[in-house]
């Protein structure tokens, strides 16, 4: 079966990534083959706004760190310098965010059900959620008083 998209998402903490919290739901989702992660890459944006990164295998005697690592499924190594340096200008400054760079395996599926019936998926775009909240209040605004 041929891979589905892959995606980027960047997790921001004003402190640090707490992986112990994060970890069951990653856990999940790669348990249920809903995604797969590709590769993870912990990103520090200090005050200044200079950018480190860091593999997981960095913080090997983590618990935080450790509680995520069996979630990825393939470290491929996908996770660019640069694509730390760009995807680091969302960051805040003074933050440390993880990177994850994830395969979407439902749809692979959906791909390859697609392709069997003759058809082709040609795009796939993702509307971040504060702007599908935002659209939403405007079509479908809250009552006034409750």
């Amino acid at each position: 079966m041929k891979r589905g998209p892959l995606e980027f998402v960047v997790v921001e903490f004003a402190g640090r990534i707490p992986g112990r919290r994060i970890a069951p739901e990653l856990h999940r989702l790669v348990d249920q083959e809903i995604v797969r992660i590709i590769d993870m890459v912990v990103v520090d944006r200090a005050a200044d706004g200079a950018v480190t990164s860091h593999e997981l295998r960095e913080y090997q005697d983590d618990a935080d760190f450790e509680a995520i690592d069996p979630a990825i499924q393939a470290v491929d190594g996908l996770i660019s310098e640069r694509d730390v340096q760009d995807l680091a200008e969302a960051i805040t400054p003074g933050a440390q965010a993880l990177v994850l760079l994830f395969e979407h395996r439902w749809l692979a599926g959906v791909r390859a059900v697609v392709a069997e019936a003759g058809g082709e998926i040609v795009l796939a775009e993702r509307i971040p959620a504060p702007v599908a909240d935002a659209v939403e209040a405007v079509v479908h605004p809250a009552p006034v008083g409750g």
